[in-house]
């Protein structure tokens, strides 16, 4: 290499670190570390029953607090007495349960029910509105049921909600009664299953035109040599 380049290349190096300090200086430079960001993720408002209000009782799966009745299809009026009488636990059992938001917790947290009657108010002779109030022990209180009950078990809940009087018709104090029934959406056209039992005998099915002594052999290729039973001579 000629002492030309040699001095030409030297020139561009030492040419190239004063632009860098030109601009540079010696002003410190700041170095700002980056930190990673952890994803943002909302807690549930409940994990269990007990992280929910009175009027959102009930924690649904995605840890959020709703209102127990939107799992349900309403009517005005009672499921008695088309529906028969209340077989899951009446008010007297669960006279603690109060409110619709509560009992529609109650009765959808138990497979076996499918429809329960809020009374908002109930009147009778015996507890006539005193005041403005009802006297009532009932209001505010549910009867629930798992099906029909009644003279008619093809009935649905549906099909079986009818005046809050409950065909007191006499009573004229009942006729002032305020009922809601909530019946499972899934369950509005509920109708039991009827029971079948099958005995095993049952089970095994023989031909219609079976008879044991119809019996013939399916082919007519089978034949018989008398010759050929054990024991005879020819």
């Amino acid at each position: 290499m000629t002492q030309a380049q040699v001095i030409g290349i030297l020139g561009a190096v030492v040419a190239g670190g004063l632009a860098y300090w030109k601009f540079k200086g010696d002003e410190p430079v700041d170095v700002v570390p980056v930190t990673a960001v952890a994803p943002t993720t909302t807690a549930p408002e409940c994990s269990d029953d007990m992280g929910c209000t009175s009027d959102k009782p009930h924690c649904n799966p995605e840890g959020k607090c709703v209102s127990a009745t939107e799992y349900f299809t309403s009517s005005t009026g009672s499921l008695y007495p088309a529906y028969g009488g209340s077989d899951l636990q009446k008010p007297e059992a669960r006279k603690t349960i109060i409110g619709k938001e509560a009992c529609a917790k109650t009765c959808h947290d138990d497979p076996d029910c499918v429809a329960f009657t809020h009374w908002e108010e109930r009147y009778t002779e015996e507890h006539p509105m005193t005041d403005g109030e009802p006297t009532h022990p009932d209001n505010d209180l549910c009867y629930f049921w798992s099906g029909p009950n009644g003279d008619d078990l093809t009935l649905t809940p549906t099909a079986a909600v009818g005046p809050a009087d409950e065909g007191n018709t006499e009573d004229i104090e009942r006729a002032n009664s305020k009922a809601t029934t909530y019946i499972k959406t899934d369950k509005k056209d509920y109708v039991p299953e009827e029971e079948t039992q099958t005995s095993e005998a049952e089970q095994v099915s023989a031909p219609a035109d079976y008879t044991p002594m119809s019996y013939q052999p399916s082919s007519n290729s089978i034949q018989f040599d008398p010759k050929s039973r054990p024991g005879n001579c020819f």
